[in-house]
């Protein structure tokens, strides 16, 4: 088998369907379609998360990309098994003694509108974005299709291999939300090694490179200022200002040492 390849149609047919992160339905539904006849053992719906570690999930989101889904054709049985949960992890045990290594790829989409240049080769060859307001600019596309392709080449090499093999397709990558709540769900404690890549521009194509520090990884906090109102002019000097409290800590944050090549990003938004 041509694993390049497959991986390349896998990936155009997955930039077709972006979706954003807890919609990603017919995502999760290609990804059982393919995981399930090679014999993976998958972990779908309330079995892969914690709900009490979900962040950012609108019930009103999901219940009209749950719609999108069907309507584009995702079986029924399928987004009843996903249980109104996208993402999945799927196990694979050798028979053999050895450590448990998990592979993790994110499944999700940005918020952007795909551009309708004609050079663009999406456009070329057909496989822009159907989704409207929605694209794979951040690669997530390719990496659910490296991680199908990876699925496919484990099986293929079963009797070659020792211990447990588990691939977690991570749903809400974009805002850092499902992360935490895949990983509350105690299907990864066992791991021994964790392998995560993204697609990125600071590598030539073919060229691999390893950060031992991560690479494109982020915490990002919330921060809610609660002020206290005033009169302007009779008495400022009652109030708590929380707008110009805001304006100081993003001053403060920009004025800390940020640049792309280093470890330490800082940005505010």
């Amino acid at each position: 088998m041509n694993y390049v390849e497959k991986a390349v149609c896998l990936r155009r047919a997955l930039h077709k369907i972006p979706e954003l992160g807890w919609g990603e339905f017919c995502t999760t539904a290609k990804i059982i379609e393919n995981l399930e006849p090679l014999g993976w053992n998958l972990y779908v719906g309330r079995k892969q998360i914690s709900e009490e570690a979900v962040m950012g999930r609108s019930e009103e989101f999901v219940r009209k990309s749950i719609e999108r889904a069907l309507s584009e054709g995702v079986d029924k049985a399928l987004i009843e098994r996903m249980e109104g949960y996208t993402g999945c992890v799927a196990e694979f045990d050798t028979g053999r003694p050895g450590p448990v290594t998990a592979l993790r790829f994110d499944i999700d989409c940005v918020g952007v509108e795909e551009t309708d240049r004609k050079d663009h080769l999406p456009n070329l060859k057909g496989f822009r974005s159907q989704h409207e307001g929605a694209m794979h600019s951040c690669g997530h596309d390719g990496h659910t299709a490296v991680g199908l392709s990876v699925a496919q080449w484990v099986m293929d090499h079963k009797d070659e291999l020792n211990g447990r093999i588990k691939l977690i397709f991570q749903p809400a990558e974009e805002g850092v939300r499902g992360g935490a709540a895949q990983a509350a769900s105690g299907l990864l404690d066992d791991v021994n090694y964790l392998l995560g890549a993204h697609l990125a521009m600071m590598c030539k194509t073919g060229e691999v490179c390893i950060y031992p520090g991560g690479v494109l990884c982020t915490t990002k906090l919330d921060v809610r200022l609660k002020g206290k109102p005033a009169h302007p002019t009779m008495s400022p000097q009652l109030g708590r200002n929380a707008l110009a409290c805001a304006c100081t800590i993003v001053s403060e944050l920009l004025g800390m040492a940020r640049h792309g090549n280093g470890l330490g990003c800082i940005n505010v938004g």
